[in-house]
């Protein structure tokens, strides 16, 4: 049996807007995406060629299904169906990552079974042809796909590499609270009226102050997730994260996608390795 064992990392956005609503029902954003240390391990094997079949082994959540609602086993399953190939796959997923909470675990670990798919049929797929399989899944895994620091626009499926070595000391946290993302655009879409224009907002200084920041300049006064004005309210942890990591010297705090994950940027590993145990 050969297996290819892949790293799912998980994300924070650095910036989220949603630019307005589609019509097929989702949404467009700009967001600026960043990879964390953080991660998932994936582990896929390949049984006997001929006989279709996938399992998914979890480790590490008992929050998770693992048939096809699950997006590792829907990775699998439109790779397998792409290639037109059939074979027994195992996909085994050791979760680190929090479920449900605005960092790209889901759709990080199902980056990483294309990965690692790919990998084990010798890379029939270019990176384009895998990040089309990809955007079929989730808007989210495209990016996971590629990880690093990007600007993801569209549904999330249209990527920029953002050039930067710009090293980020993040704590995240997050209370035992739950976020719908179909939900939390439900909230976004009443709040902007469906982004027809009538209820302004601009986020356009805070783009580009986070751009210049990720080129080596000054960290920006504010970060932006339009999230956070119809989140917060509802999650009493999250605000009381974002306020207990300024108090412990992060820098700056926000809420990472729909939520309910916080984090605080410090200026040192070690301030932010204070914080985290204080945290604990």
């Amino acid at each position: 049996m050969r297996a290819q064992r892949e790293r799912a990392y998980a994300k924070i956005n650095l910036h989220l807007e949603c630019i307005s609503r589609r019509d097929d029902g989702f949404h467009d954003i700009k967001s600026v995406m960043y990879s964390l240390s953080l991660s998932d391990d994936v582990t896929v094997a390949l049984g006997a060629s001929g006989k279709m079949g996938i399992r998914v082994v979890l480790e590490g959540s008992t929050r998770l299904p693992t048939d096809k609602r699950n997006l590792v086993y829907i990775a699998a399953e439109k790779f397998m169906n792409r290639l037109g190939i059939k074979a027994e796959v195992t996909v085994k997923l050791e979760k680190r990552i929090p479920v449900a909470a605005g960092l790209g675990g889901g759709s990080s670990d199902a980056a990483a079974t294309l990965r690692a798919l790919n990998r084990l049929f010798a890379r029939p797929f270019t990176e384009k042809a895998l990040l089309s399989i990809a955007a079929e899944i989730g808007s989210d895994v495209p990016y996971c796909l590629l990880g690093g620091a990007a600007l993801c626009e569209g549904r999330g499926e249209r990527i920029t590499r953002l050039s930067t070595n710009r090293r980020i000391y993040a704590v995240i946290a997050v209370a035992n609270e739950y976020v719908s993302t179909p939900m939390a655009y439900s909230a976004l879409d009443s709040a902007y009226s469906d982004f027809d224009g009538s209820v302004p907002y601009t986020a356009d200084s805070e783009y580009s102050a986070l751009i210049n920041y990720l080129g080596g300049g000054e960290l920006p006064e504010r970060l932006y997730n339009v999230f956070e004005s119809v989140v917060l309210a509802s999650c009493p942890g999250a605000a009381e994260i974002k306020e207990k990591l300024i108090a412990l010297g992060a820098r700056i705090s926000l809420m990472s996608g729909s939520g309910p994950s916080v984090f605080g940027i410090f200026d040192t590993e070690d301030a932010a390795k204070c914080a985290e145990s204080e945290l604990r």
